[in-house]
């Protein structure tokens, strides 16, 4: 099996390679690189975000992407520039370089996180990242037979470092439990079957939180109780929730792009990765809101506002939601 999978793996890329050689490809004199600051140790997420950026940059300015260039011409003459400095989520218009007439530009920022970067480029980021034949079996493998056929609803939990990092806001039990049933009753109307896959990087919490929608639930038997400060809701819809084991970050977007008609999500890189048309739900600081790209609907949870700008975050098509002091989900 592992041979198999490894052929089948190596020849996407052959076609991808054989792909890519069939198209023209613009070759610029001039070239631009970025500071990568989430190499080698951060998440995908921060990975793909300063490399994605780059490409976006260098298409805005017509110059050709450079990255831990190692030729003496890219150090002896190249020119530093001052931007997107101090705040991981902030646009800085790289137009405002076009003119300039240096052979290699050096921009002196932190992550480029934002849309804005590379939002023009959309339709290539989703043929660049496409998930390779064997990341598409084993996500594949994940959900059930039985509910393939189900409109499926994936809650994405993200916890691990955001506990820790002062920065973000790891996924809450209360607010993921309430954002779901808010989804599964809102689809259940014109669905016959919903069913609910939890993805992400702590299936305990996941457990906890959807105890009793899995399969193995027997209502008889004690529950978690106040683990995570969270007890399970009194009233609640009926559906399953499938449980995921924590596999890696490649999986779980291959998976989201595959298989899910509504995600409740925390990694930005799911929305950037499902075609143009769907919708997408989204929380920020403690209020929610939806993304109207079409059929489907997706949620995220971030808190960075100290270094981010709302509106060269998120795009302007989203629709936020909030929740009252007893957690109920409504629209602004």
């Amino acid at each position: 099996m592992d041979n198999l999978l490894n052929f089948i793996d190596n020849r996407h890329f052959l076609e991808l390679e054989e792909k890519e050689m069939r198209k023209e490809t613009t070759v610029h004199e001039k070239t631009i690189q970025t500071m990568l600051f989430a190499f080698p140790g951060a998440g995908l997420g921060n990975k793909l975000f300063e490399v994605i950026s780059l490409l976006g940059i260098a298409e805005t300015l017509q110059r050709s992407p450079v990255i831990n260039a190692t030729n003496p011409d890219y150090f002896t003459a190249i020119a530093h520039e001052h931007t997107n400095w101090g705040a991981c989520c902030k646009f800085d218009n790289p137009a405002k370089f076009i003119n300039r007439s240096e052979q290699h530009i050096m921009l002196d920022g932190h992550y480029f996180q934002s849309y804005k970067y590379f939002h023009h480029m959309r339709p290539k980021i989703r043929e660049w990242l496409a998930p390779s034949k064997l990341t598409a079996v084993r996500a594949e493998i994940l959900l059930p037979a039985k509910h393939r056929d189900d409109l499926i609803i994936c809650t994405h939990v993200r916890r691990g470092d955001f506990q820790y990092d002062g920065v973000h806001q790891p996924s809450d039990a209360t607010f993921t439990r309430a954002a779901t049933d808010f989804l599964v009753e809102f689809y259940q109307k014109s669905s016959p079957k919903v069913t609910v896959v939890v993805l992400g990087n702590d299936i305990e919490f996941a457990h906890t939180v959807f105890e009793d929608r899995t399969d193995n639930y027997k209502f008889l038997q004690e529950t978690n109780g106040t683990r995570y400060n969270y007890t399970l809701p009194t009233v609640s819809p009926l559906y399953t929730a499938v449980l995921t084991p924590t596999l890696t970050p490649e999986i779980d977007l291959g998976f989201s792009r595959l298989f899910c008609d509504v995600t409740s999500l925390i990694n930005i890189w799911v929305v950037a990765l499902i075609p143009v048309k769907e919708q997408v739900y989204y929380i920020l600081s403690g209020y929610h809101g939806v993304e109207r790209w079409g059929k489907i609907e997706k949620c995220v949870k971030e808190i960075v506002i100290g270094e981010m700008r709302e509106e060269d975050f998120y795009p302007p098509e989203w629709v936020k939601l909030k929740t009252d002091q007893f957690g109920r989900i409504s629209s602004f």
